[in-house]
């Protein structure tokens, strides 16, 4: 390992470095390759000659503000951390620049090219003055006034009568979102760079309205929100981004529904990092906000396939637990997957425990109670990917033990006791986001990681040795799919690997040889073309594959983004027709789908859906907050397609709920809900959440779902009577 940044970068190892005798004479400097992770900006202040920077080859995650080169032409920063690159708009004077090898995407190299009028290559690749010419055109005044003409028509009036700082946040977030839906700009290969632009632009015309308001028009609003930082201990400017006792502080249903209307709460123990503010919210709250009645919103019976039982749910728990630094207000954290706990006496079997990643936390939520029982955090992390491995405690004890993995954009694997309150280990699994995770059926401490740098690796994760958690990871092999693997399903008894990516479904042959790593996949499999998979008359990814499951041994889910149906396809006729293909190298497979299951036509990714284990049952979220449930007990055998798309058997909506004041709800599945500020109440609607996970417990009591704005609900079975 080497030395920190701190005590590795000097003056006197500049000095050193350059042979100059003062910091201001030194124009070129190279600082490669030394393991840095952070920049010391007051000593780089102290260098305003330099012309000629080489950072590459090392661990840099940012890049620092103001560092006073303004000379700067030449910047390598390759082989690094970096995500954004916004920061280098310091450097006005900047001609050349190199960030390969980072986790970047072409948005930020039109970036660079847009906010920098002298860049003339980046990685090498010349900038045509007519291609900086368009992006000017299109991306720069003319697009400032369609976004100025939308504030002006339709938010800014609606922004200045809000009356809570929650609400100014959501209207900031359905301005933007209305714009990047509304206004069209360049080619549909430059959305990321156009959304930026948008975001920014956006955040600019707030920020103004706000400055407006502390000159001469303060209200009730701004002092509201003074008063709910200094009792929640929370800023009320603090921006959501896009470890611990276990405790019990979350309040239930009831008192959810008592508190809603208040502007401020308490946590019960000032001293406990989790706390859900007036966060849990459900039926009760129907004396708040009136609702239709549940036999008009589609909510009938299930019949649950061979178990021959029916049942019925109802909204049980809303809870809010992802907050940036528990900000009542965020309403931005994503929450991506959630997993109940397997019993670790029978894995078939599930507690009512359910583990749910987003933003900086992992949260363990009982399902009975509706409270969070434990939470973990990792600052300046975002968890993308959970997963439970059940394995025994020292390595020789026949007692078993649940341990929790979870990863995140660092590329960081991190191991968690619950059952300790012990995070115990981390690992640098990646040099990017990790994605996807699966555990080895027939090797439980065997854990295979897929990431954004286009890799799959397996890890070997040793028990913990007690007393002191002491713990071995170490790789055994890897893959290289031909693009980012977001899901993966493991055939021991075939020694396959299955990989569901943005570039479509590939195969792997589980060689879990140290000398045959890097292996690249066997088989491509192609899925039925949609007449018309365009969003708002633009192309998208037709192949991108964002989820898959297995449904019984041998037939597997999978959902394209777009097609607007859920696949099943059986995998041994697949392989069969497989191998009669005699060709070298990847071969090329058209599946023939025994169904499809009706499904959202949204366009929207990283939607994911979970079987209900031994019952036949495929649960899945969408766009709009509905929970989609299929029978899909009479496609296990089946050998011939079904002619027909298939209907849910049912479909829960997303409960009627208010939170801070504002009303998450809609009056039928086809409603659209947006925005809306009375000038009479500070009560608000917003558009529905995307449910991104949702997983059902074994016995069926619960269904959890967890959403794109920091929502986790909890959908609880009817007993009957």
């Amino acid at each position: 390992m080497p030395p920190s940044p701190a005590a590795l970068v000097t003056k006197e190892l500049i000095l050193q470095k350059t042979g100059c005798k003062q910091l201001s004479d030194v124009e070129k400097l190279d600082l490669s390759d030394l393991g840095l992770e952070t920049i010391d900006g007051d000593l780089f202040s102290q260098i305003p000659n330099l012309q000629d920077l080489n950072l590459s080859k090392n661990k840099l995650a940012a890049f620092p503000e103001h560092l006073g080169l303004g000379k700067l032409q030449v910047l390598d920063v390759s082989n690094n951390r970096m995500r954004s690159f916004l920061s280098l708009a310091q450097f006005q004077e900047l001609q050349q620049v190199n960030i390969q090898d980072n986790p970047y995407t072409a948005a930020d190299r039109e970036q660079l090219t847009f906010l920098l009028p002298r860049l003339k290559s980046v990685d090498g690749e010349t900038i045509q003055d007519s291609h900086r010419q368009y992006l000017k055109r299109v991306f720069g005044t003319s697009l400032e006034e369609k976004v100025e003409g939308l504030w002006e028509a339709q938010f800014k009036k609606l922004f200045r009568m809000s009356q809570s700082a929650g609400v100014q946040r959501l209207l900031q977030d359905q301005f933007i979102q209305t714009a990047k839906q509304k206004i069209q700009a360049g080619p549909a290969s430059m959305e990321q760079l156009r959304d930026w632009r948008i975001e920014t632009i956006a955040s600019k015309l707030v920020a103004e309205q706000d400055l407006n308001t502390v000159k001469g028009e303060a209200s009730m609003s701004s002092k509201r929100s003074h008063d709910d930082s200094s009792t929640n201990g929370a800023s009320s400017d603090a921006v959501a981004p896009s470890k611990k006792p276990r405790n019990e502080t979350s309040k239930d249903v009831t008192n959810a529904a008592d508190n809603v209307s208040k502007k401020t709460v308490r946590s019960r123990n000032a001293r406990v990092q989790i706390e859900i503010l007036p966060k849990t919210l459900a039926t009760t709250l129907a004396k708040k906000v009136v609702r239709k009645p549940a036999t008009k919103r589609g909510s009938s019976t299930l019949t649950l396939c061979s178990k021959d039982s029916t049942a019925d749910y109802e909204p049980s728990h809303i809870l809010q637990c992802h907050s940036f630094k528990n900000n009542r207000d965020d309403m931005k954290t994503m929450v991506w997957k959630c997993v109940f706990e397997p019993d670790p006496d029978n894995t078939e079997k599930s507690t009512s425990i359910v583990a749910t990643c987003g933003g900086e936390s992992v949260c363990l939520l009982d399902c009975r109670t509706g409270k969070i029982v434990q939470k973990f955090s990792q600052p300046r992390e975002d968890f993308f990917c959970v997963a439970w491995m059940t394995i025994p405690l020292d390595g020789k004890s026949e007692k078993m033990t649940n341990i929790l993995v979870v990863g995140g954009k660092r590329g960081k694997i991190y191991l968690i006791h619950p059952q300790q309150n012990i995070w115990y280990a981390e690992h640098e699994a990646h040099r990017r986001d990790i994605c996807s995770m699966v555990v080895y059926p027939d090797q439980p401490s065997w854990m295979y990681t897929g990431s954004y740098d286009k890799t799959i690796r397996l890890w070997d994760i040793s028990p913990p040795k007690l007393p002191n958690y002491e713990c071995r990871i170490r790789k055994l092999a890897e893959w290289s799919p031909p693009s980012i693997p977001l899901h993966m399903l493991l055939f021991p008894d075939r020694n396959l690997l299955l990989a569901a990516c943005r570039s479509g479904c590939f195969s792997f042959m589980l060689n879990h040889k140290e000398d045959d790593w890097k292996k690249t996949y066997t088989t491509e499999f192609t899925f039925p073309k949609v007449e018309k998979c365009t969003e708002d008359g633009e192309e998208v990814e037709t192949e991108f594959m964002d989820n898959m499951t297995l449904i019984s041994s041998e037939v597997i889910a999978s959902k394209l983004v777009g097609h607007g149906c859920i696949y099943l396809w059986n995998l041994p006729p697949t392989l069969k027709r497989c191998a009669k293909i005699k060709v070298k190298g990847p071969r090329s497979l058209k599946v023939q789908p025994v169904a499809q299951l009706e499904w959202s036509k949204t366009f929207l990714d990283y939607i994911y859906f979970k079987m209900w284990p031994g019952y036949d049952v495929l649960v899945c979220g969408d766009d709009v907050g509905n929970t989609w449930m299929y029978d899909v007990s009479k496609f296990l055998t089946r050998k011939w397609p079904e002619d027909t798309p298939v209907p849910p058997a049912q479909k829960l909506l997303w409960p009627d709920c208010t939170w801070n004041g504002t009303r998450l709800s809609k009056e039928s599945d086809d409603d659209e809900v947006s925005t809306v500020v009375s000038s009479s109440s500070s009560m608000s609607e917003m558009k529905l959440p995307s449910v991104n996970d949702v997983a059902i417990s074994s016995s069926g009591d619960y269904i959890v779902g967890v959403t794109d704005c920091n929502l986790v609900f909890v959908w609880r079975k009817n007993k009957p009577v």
